[in-house]
This record gives structure tokens, C-alpha cells and sequence, in this order.
């Protein structure tokens, strides 16, 4: 018998972890099990329903507000859930974390915690809210069966919290995030109208106050390379437009807006920043790495956890230090390339890779199959 696992999110935009959830079905074996995807709200524009519907994956999608589903109770969620019968539930942010401790303790339940999840909500919306929304979610995950830091970052801040938290690193796709070849950056660069003659530095992510463009963007301009090199900013936010008036007039510093093929951009750079002053176990710096980029990293927990696996593929300054970064940049690009490109991919390899992330969460759902399924299921 297969077994079967309902994925429950609020949505499948594009993201860190919609990304998580892509990866863990991707190499599961489908003869063990059986994965479905439940979504609470509508998806947005930047989603990746079909990246999952190539994976002939179910997805039954709800569509309701966030105010609607106050006043609805969920009560067709919980009719549909109990229909379809998952062996394991394993939920995702707040909402499908509260719903499932609240109303699907007929299942066995799991929860992933993508980050440190006061930082997070504190910065989406304020201290205050955002530690009611954090106290909420952690109160709720400790009726679960299971909980999972997506690092062991995470982890350390929730151990004494959490009751059943255990971790599971984050992993990259490396059969997608690849090092190309000096002639295939060359040609894609060339595609992508990137200048080829110039090192090219590169952040991803939202443009926001968590990820502090600020000083990647000025520790670049800092640096002794910003003149021949150029700064390739993706993503959008609510710095976006203050971001692009600002550095208006430096032209080594590009802004690409919101890339649905991320990819395209990280494997023909040559180094990789981030500023971050919070993170989990950050998908756009393991991509980086993946296509064997070098990179310069605020020194949060979760990225000297990256490079405490090896060291040699990049280096660390302080939280908001323009001239630690600036002068980090000078270092890591005096380096033996050879040698940090060879790091970098080597840490996906041994340790953070999608598959590796795939094939622990398969073993917890046989796991905790095996050790709930005489309690919950005798009726099955």
C-alpha cells in the first residue's frame, strides 16, 4: 500500500517554500508514495502550479480570502480531507499549520518551519503582530505529531519550543542549478544581453528590509571591482521603486525586476551576494552555489551554516557593514576561482542537494507511518 501525503499550503507562489515542497515530490519514489497538494487561496500571478502539474501531481485548490475562511470554518476543506483519507498531512506556513492541529488530528500530522518565524513576520508586518503570528504558529505545531526545521539554524531557535522538532537541511535541484562551461556562459550571456567582457556579481531575492539591498548594493559600489564588473539585482518589493531612483545613475548596477527562470541569470555570473539580516536555509544562495558561484554572505546563522560545510567557497561579513562586505568582495575576488567554483558545487553535492532533502523527508513519512498508523488507521 502506498502512503499517502497531502501537502497543505495556502498557495504554490513562487518562492522558498514552494520550492521546498517541489523538490521533496520530485524524488520521492511514487511506488512508496503518494502525493497530493491542497491550496487554501487563490494563486497569485507568480506561481508554480504548473511546474507541479508536470509532475502529474493532484492539486485540489480551494480559493478562498483569508476573510472568507474565517467565516467559512473550512468545513468543505475538512469534508474533502476526510474523503480523500491522507495517511500524513504535512502542512506549511500559518494558516495550514493552525487548521491542521485544530481540526485533522484524525491524521498524522507533520509540519516544515521555513525560518525564523519572528523575523519573518515581524518584517511582513510589525513586532507586534508578528510575535502574536509566531506564538500562534508554534503553539499550534506542538499538537502535531512531527515538526521539521528546514535547517539547523532554525532549529537551535526552536528546540526548547518545539517539542516533536527534529531538521532536515533544505536541498537544490543539481540536476537543474549546473556549472556551465566558459563557452555556454559566454553564449548565454550573450542571449540574455549581458556583457561578456565584465565580471558579473548577483543578488536574487525580495527587495525588502529583511534582505538589506541597501549594503549589497553599496558594498558593491564600495569595491575595488565595482568599475569593471556590474551588480545584476532580481526580484521585486516594496524597495523596488526607492532601490531604482536611488541608484539611478550607476549603470554597473542592473535591476531585472521579477525572473521566472532565475537560473538563466545565477549560472552565467560569477559571484553571488546577500545581505540578509534573517534567513532559513536560503534556496537562492544553494542555487548559487548548485551553478558554482562563490559567494560573499551576511554572517546570519543560516549562512555560516552553508559555509561551515566548506568554507573555501565563499566568505562572510557582518549584518549591514558596507565596507566589511565591500572589502569581503576584494578578498573573494583575488582567490583561485578554480578552487571557490569547486567548493561551491561541492557543498550541494555532499550535503544540500533536493534529492538528499527528498529522500529524509521519505524516510520520516515511513517512519511516522509506521509508528501512528496502528493508532489512527485501524479502520483503513
Amino acid at each position: 500500500m502506498k502512503i499517502r501525503v497531502l501537502f497543505f499550503v495556502s498557495t504554490l507562489e513562487s518562492g522558498g517554500p514552494t520550492n521546498v515542497i517541489f523538490n521533496i515530490i520530485k524524488y520521492l519514489n511514487r511506488e512508496i508514495i503518494d502525493p497530493i497538494v491542497v491550496t487554501l487561496s487563490p494563486e497569485p500571478l507568480r506561481t508554480r502550479q504548473g511546474d507541479f502539474e508536470k509532475m502529474d501531481v493532484a492539486i485540489f485548490k480551494f480559493n478562498q480570502s483569508r476573510l472568507s475562511w474565517m467565516f467559512s470554518g473550512g468545513e468543505k476543506l475538512r469534508a474533502f480531507i476526510d474523503e480523500t483519507k491522507p495517511h500524513i498531512i504535512h502542512s506549511h506556513s500559518l494558516r495550514p499549520d493552525v487548521f491542521s492541529a485544530k481540526h485533522l488530528n484524525a491524521y498524522i500530522r507533520l509540519s516544515t518551519i521555513h525560518a525564523n518565524l519572528q523575523d519573518n513576520y515581524r518584517n511582513t508586518y510589525n513586532r507586534i503582530v508578528g510575535d502574536y503570528f509566531a506564538y500562534t504558529q508554534i503553539k499550534q505545531v506542538n499538537h502535531l505529531e512531527k515538526a521539521v526545521a528546514c535547517a539547523r539554524s532554525v532549529y537551535e531557535v526552536y528546540k526548547n519550543n518545539i517539542r516533536s522538532l527534529g531538521f532536515i537541511p533544505n536541498g537544490v535541484d543539481h540536476e537543474i542549478f549546473i556549472p556551465l562551461s566558459a563557452e555556454n556562459i559566454l553564449k548565454r550571456r550573450q542571449k540574455l544581453g549581458i556583457a561578456t567582457d565584465r565580471k558579473i556579481f548577483i543578488t536574487v531575492g525580495s527587495l525588502c528590509a529583511r534582505k538589506d539591498p541597501h549594503t549589497v548594493i553599496k558594498g558593491f559600489l564600495k569595491s575595488d571591482f565595482a568599475q569593471e564588473s556590474l551588480l545584476l539585482v532580481l526580484g521585486t518589493g516594496e524597495l523596488e521603486e526607492e532601490l531604482r531612483t536611488t541608484y539611478a545613475k550607476f549603470p554597473n548596477v542592473v535591476f531585472k525586476g521579477f525572473i521566472q527562470e532565475v537560473v538563466r541569470y545565477i549560472e552565467v555570473a560569477d559571484y553571488f551576494l546577500s545581505a540578509s539580516l534573517s534567513e532559513g536555509l536560503p534556496n537562492t544562495v544553494l542555487e548559487a552555489l548548485s551553478c558554482g558561484l562563490p559567494v560573499c554572505l551576511s554572517d546570519i546563522p543560516a549562512h555560516k551554516e552553508i559555509l561551515d560545510i566548506d568554507s573555501g567557497a565563499g566568505i562572510t561579513f557582518s549584518c549591514g557593514d558596507i565596507a566589511g562586505l565591500s572589502d569581503a568582495i576584494n578578498t573573494l575576488a583575488k582567490k583561485d576561482y578554480s578552487l571557490l567554483r569547486s567548493a561551491a558545487t561541492g557543498i550541494i553535492e555532499t550535503a544540500l542537494s533536493a534529492r538528499k532533502m527528498s529522500a529524509k523527508y521519505q524516510e520520516l513519512y515511513i517512519s511516522l507511518y509506521q509508528e501512528y498508523a496502528s493508532k489512527k488507521f485501524n479502520n483503513t
